[in-house]
């Protein structure tokens, strides 16, 4: 009874610090306003039933520019706690209380591979992560990509540790559904994952198709409004703008909008000419996609060089970021940090011998791959945080190994 009640207290204890340290700095740190994007899908929606981001001669575009599902999170939170004045601080502290949350899920995934101890510290660095502190003040859907992300991983975790009612593949279909809706890409982890569960003969036919089933059930109400709407089946429409952004004549690693780059190919030209109809958004990124092929197709070795560059800073931390307060000893030291204990994880990994890790590794580096395609910007780092703090666990787990060895314990 004490074990357990010295368990409770000190995951109550790191949820309570976890919740005033960022409560106290809401007022410093946090958004105030609600704009740019996910202002103008928010009120068009709030006000006028129509999810869109532009609007032409007082005549609303259905959007698919974005993932919809931050948006139905906001949508609701309006809906539910009602008040114009306190509607973005009443966002911040449901992500502070979704970010704590996520707090206990990432231990309860770190207990599936080490010690309470380890586990514990490793969620306090977590915590304490400054970027992972600052993203949960910001209107931003990366608070809600971290929370599903870990759900995704305890649960394919549990599958590969032999879990295998029928439940868990429901709740996976359920959380694949949601976190389809908030970031297109996750289909490609999704499938590779089903891969790896099939190869691994870790998921039955019934359970894939559970899984899938409960995936597009979720996914579906969006899917039919689209289909409704412009007749095509998709979840967002910006792949050809993201590909163009991360690889134009002025990109960096965290991309370019440059009035250069829009100048290049007659860009702008080609978008003043769209209809403007329905298919707006669609007839838009098929003008970035097209660029973005021929930039690439022109010059491959210059695509590859930067694919490399991005892949690196991903990893590890950019070299020569354009953003405000980067290199903030803050947020550059904790990277830093980061970027050392991290190989040295990855080098001891082999003494791991777990599906689970293998597991760890292959989403890691796969997330790493795919987003190097477009750009990485700052906040991108939380994707893969998790797991790379997970790793990190490996090299302290064989640091206190040696330790108490050489102390003959």
């Amino acid at each position: 009874m004490k074990t357990i009640n010295k368990y409770l207290y000190n995951i109550f204890t790191a949820i309570s610090i976890s919740i005033i340290l960022r409560i106290a700095l809401i007022n410093t740190y946090g958004d105030t306003l609600l704009e740019n994007e996910w202002g103008n899908l928010f009120y068009n929606l709030k006000n006028n039933g129509v999810l869109a981001y532009r609007e032409f001669e007082g005549r609303l575009i259905p959007s698919v520019y974005m993932p919809p599902l931050y948006v139905y999170f906001i949508y609701l939170i309006d809906f539910f706690l009602p008040s114009e004045s306190y509607l973005v601080k009443t966002i911040l502290i449901i992500q502070i209380i979704i970010t704590s949350l996520s707090i206990l899920i990432f231990y309860k995934i770190n207990l599936l591979f080490f010690s309470k101890k380890i586990s514990f510290f490793s969620s306090y660095l977590f915590i304490f992560f400054p970027l992972h502190v600052y993203s949960s003040l910001q209107v931003s859907s990366i608070t809600l990509q971290i929370f599903l992300n870990l759900i995704f991983l305890y649960l394919i975790l549990k599958i590969l540790n032999q879990n295998k009612k029928p439940i868990i593949f429901l709740i996976l279909g359920f959380i694949s559904g949601l976190t389809i809706l908030l970031r297109g890409e996750f289909i490609l982890i999704l499938f590779l994952t089903i891969i790896f569960l099939i190869i691994k003969n870790k998921i039955n036919f019934k359970n894939l198709i559970l899984t899938m089933l409960m995936t597009i059930l979720i996914s579906s109400p969006y899917l039919i409004r689209n289909y409704i709407i412009f007749e095509k089946i998709t979840i967002t429409k910006s792949f050809g703008y993201n590909l163009w952004k991360g690889n134009n004549i002025d990109s960096t690693v965290e991309g370019s909008e440059s009035a250069n780059a829009f100048e290049t190919g007659s860009i702008k030209t080609k978008i003043n000419n769209l209809s403007k109809d329905d298919l707006y958004d669609f007839n838009y990124d098929k003008i970035f996609l097209e660029q973005s092929k021929k930039f690439i197709y022109d010059d491959p070795i210059l695509f590859f060089t930067r694919y490399i560059k991005k892949f690196l800073s991903f990893t590890f931390f950019n070299l020569s970021s354009n953003y405000k307060d980067y290199y903030h000893p803050l947020n550059i030291y904790p990277l830093l940090f980061l970027s050392i204990l991290f190989p040295l994880g990855i080098v001891f990994s082999h003494s791991k011998k777990s599906l689970g890790h293998n597991y760890l590794i292959l989403n890691l580096f796969f997330t790493i791959a795919v987003f190097s395609f477009f750009f990485i910007l700052p906040r991108y780092k939380l994707i893969i945080l998790p797991i790379q703090l997970i790793i990190v666990n490996i090299f302290v787990e064989k640091c206190i190994s040696y330790y108490f060895k050489k102390k003959g314990v």
